[in-house]
């Protein structure tokens, strides 16, 4: 598939051969208020605007505080709309004209009207969900970011799902996924594409509940997050701006790939890496209507991690790929500070200190940022 990108990748490599041909895809999925799924075509998406970060500065005020959420929440975040105000001002001259026999005066008056108008930008929403295992670390730190309402849970939905049993967050109680218990990968083993987990077939049961739900299809973009990922749904909202139309229903189908590192001297291409996944709205609906099947049928994927298989099952229903990799820090792929507030996340964090650690010294700098400006 073609890349979108800032300066253009090229056609994406794979880094292991397709298993089957890649089969054009020119159809994406949607849902009729009956609530029965349709079949329509896949517009080619329209060409990139301007990108939106000097919104955050440059529009009348809008940001003169603390940028934050709190500043892109009420003013990038809002509907868009034009604001046109008039104020009148009078000026009276008077001139007074006298002789010997009579005075007179008259009275001129010259009306002065200024005209201001603002206009605010809409962004697209987000569908957010983790996965917990309800054993270790993980249940604790989600339950951290539920009460402080930050990651998925600034989302404007989002749903945690675990794997093991049910496990209550904060006031929620999450969604099991009922699966056999996922092993690690090993690269010695033919096939095998990590020496992370091999809990695919976890998340294609994740992405069935995710379907099943429904919300997903009320929002541009679905985001999947790693419970360890500092993640800040705004400033991936401002990213995605010149790629999707806010409130359009046949947007584009696409991916976004966040790591294009080359590994074991495979050649450099875009890929996704699990700790943040995102799909526009077009793509999953994609995949619901046949790719969830094709792919499952067609691709190898018992010995691969569920971002490698979501990443080929794309290509193989040839979605088109969001260049993304200036989104994501991970030594993994790129290291990036918490300071760098470019980064939409940064992965990992896995202690409640680290990860708050890091959250507050990027939402520091992001302040920082505004102020100086």
């Amino acid at each position: 598939p073609a890349v979108l990108s800032r300066g253009g990748t090229g056609a994406l490599q794979q880094q292991s051969e397709q298993k089957g041909g890649v089969q054009t895809a020119s159809s994406q999925h949607l849902r009729s208020s009956g609530g029965s799924d349709q079949t329509a075509a896949v517009p080619a998406p329209a060409p990139a605007p301007q990108g939106p970060w000097h919104l955050l500065t440059d529009a009348a005020g809008a940001v003169s505080g603390a940028f934050g959420q709190a500043a892109v929440s009420l003013h990038l975040i809002s509907t868009t709309s034009t604001t046109t105000s008039t104020s009148t001002r009078t000026q009276t001259m008077t001139s007074t004209t006298s002789t010997t026999t009579s005075s007179s005066s008259s009275t001129t008056s010259v009306t002065v009207t200024t005209t201001t108008s603002s206009t605010t930008t809409k962004l697209t929403t987000l569908f957010c969900f983790c996965v917990v295992r309800k054993e270790g670390y993980e249940v604790g730190l989600v339950t951290q970011q539920y009460w402080k309402k930050v990651s998925i849970f600034e989302c404007e939905d989002s749903q945690v799902y675990s794997n093991g049993g049910v496990v209550q967050i904060g006031d929620l109680t999450t969604v099991e996924i009922k699966t056999n218990t996922s092993s690690m990968g090993n690269l010695s083993k033919a096939g095998t594409t990590t020496n992370s987990w091999l809990n695919t077939l976890t998340f294609m049961k994740a992405w069935e509940l995710v379907l099943e739900d429904g919300r997903w299809w009320s929002h541009e973009w679905v985001a999947k997050v790693d419970p360890d990922a500092v993640f800040f749904p705004h400033r991936l909202k401002v990213g995605l701006y010149k790629y999707y139309t806010a409130g359009d229903p046949n947007g584009p189908a696409l991916w976004v790939g966040n790591c294009d590192r080359s590994f074991q001297g495979n050649p450099k291409h875009l890929k996704i890496f699990g700790a943040l996944e995102v799909f526009s709205r077009n793509a999953l609906g994609m995949y619901n209507a046949n790719g969830k099947h094709q792919c499952k049928e067609e691709l190898d994927w018992e010995g691969w991690g569920e971002d490698y298989y979501m990443q080929r099952c794309m290509q193989l229903m040839n979605v088109q790929a969001v260049d993304g990799v200036s989104f994501f820090g991970d030594a993994r792929c790129y290291y990036a500070p918490c300071t760098d507030t470019t980064k939409v996340a940064f992965h990992d964090f896995k202690d409640v200190g680290s990860y708050f650690a890091c959250m507050d010294t990027s939402r520091n700098a992001e302040e920082a940022k505004v102020f100086m400006k």
